[in-house]
């Protein structure tokens, strides 16, 4: 599978990641509990999900204090099952090969409450001193409930077009939920030296409970104008 990524260079992705609302790296809580701790930093419950577009194979997190790092295990076209972190911040998120080398820290704001984690490679000619950056999407039941499709443009390209009969207009990055019911057909257009061109059709099915996540990376090839989709479809359950 094609790195989407590497067309964005280090400008890109820090775009990219303040697009979605999210600075640099940013996770954040499902659940949060915090725990005083006299003199140290408060324990906090994060319960996650996570999604590359070319899985990782390196990426690993304790999840209680103590335990042994667990390996993360993406998959090409889902999420990750979802974890459960107990602990202090930052994660850090390690190379199962190498405990000690950190290939990913994510701080945790309080403001979204059930998260999804998009990993994305580090620009080697950033010189980045991790391995990856990591962004994230509110991913709540109360956001994006079941019937629901959410569209997040990563392309770098101004995309316009159909969901359905409804018209939209796409921002960069993360775009607010449509209704889809049982699904529907998306078409999306760009424009280039003042021609419309197709970027990406497809037709969603969702059965009853699900939802639908449509990533949208940029061209394979440089200057192009077909976007690389990902579509992800669950169903969510609502935390107690």
């Amino acid at each position: 599978m094609a790195d989407a990524f590497r067309h964005l260079n280090a400008a890109g992705r820090r775009r990219f990641l303040r697009r979605c609302g999210l600075g640099a790296a940013v996770l954040v809580s499902g659940g949060r509990t915090l725990s005083a701790q006299v003199g140290g930093p408060p324990v906090v419950t994060v319960r996650f999900s996570a999604f590359s577009v070319r899985p990782p194979s390196d990426v690993a997190l304790a999840l209680r204090p103590g335990a042994a790092p667990q390996k993360l295990v993406f998959h090409p076209n889902a999420r990750s099952v979802r974890l459960e972190y107990r602990g202090t911040l930052p994660l850090r998120f390690v190379d199962p090969a190498a405990v000690g080398n950190v290939v990913a820290e994510v701080a945790v704001p309080p403001e979204i409450k059930e998260p999804l984690l998009l990993f994305m490679p580090s620009d080697p000619k950033a010189k980045a001193t991790l391995r990856y950056q990591v962004a994230v999407l509110d991913d709540s039941i109360a956001r994006h409930g079941p019937g629901g499709l959410v569209i997040v443009n990563l392309s770098g390209l101004a995309l316009a077009g159909t969901v359905n009969a409804e018209a939209v207009t796409l921002r960069p990055g993360l775009n607010p939920p449509l209704a889809m019911g049982a699904g529907g057909k998306v078409v999306l257009r760009t424009t280039f030296k003042e021609r419309t061109y197709q970027s990406y059709a497809g037709t969603i099915a969702l059965k009853r409970g699900e939802r639908a996540l449509l990533l949208l990376f940029p061209p394979f090839n440089p200057g192009g104008l077909e976007v690389q989709p990902r579509l992800l479809v669950d169903q969510p359950v609502r935390q107690p």
